[in-house]
């Protein structure tokens, strides 16, 4: 159930950017952001521990990361690149952690005994 959720939630950004991409308009901003977005949230979530503090890092690392793809292809409203920044930084975030080990299991080095070698 878990697994399903965490994967649902990471195609979010995908689904919309698909749509925006298919559109009239052939914007593949979103999908881009989305694109960069989930390689930054598994990037740097991936390097901490499941916690609600390196959660909002990797959340702000990853905002940071979108908003800059945005900008860099052609995004000139600050609150709309803000705006889907922080949202596709949630999913991608949202899908990583559901995505990664589950909560109740504990670190490595938790377990680890300090006479082991």
């Amino acid at each position: 159930m878990r697994r399903t959720l965490g994967a649902l939630v990471l195609a979010g950004p995908f689904v919309a950017g698909a749509l925006a991409a298919a559109s009239a308009r052939r914007d593949f901003r979103i999908l881009a952001m989305a694109i960069v977005a989930t390689i930054t949230a598994w990037v740097i979530g991936r390097k901490r521990d499941a916690s609600a503090a390196n959660a909002v890092l990797t959340f702000v690392g990853t905002s940071v990361a979108a908003a800059a793809t945005a900008v860099l292809s052609g995004a000139r409203a600050p609150f709309g690149v803000i705006a889907v920044a922080v949202v596709v930084a949630a999913f991608a975030v949202a899908g990583q952690l559901l995505l990664s080990k589950p909560l109740g299991e504990p670190s490595p080095s938790a377990t680890r005994q300090s006479n082991e070698r």
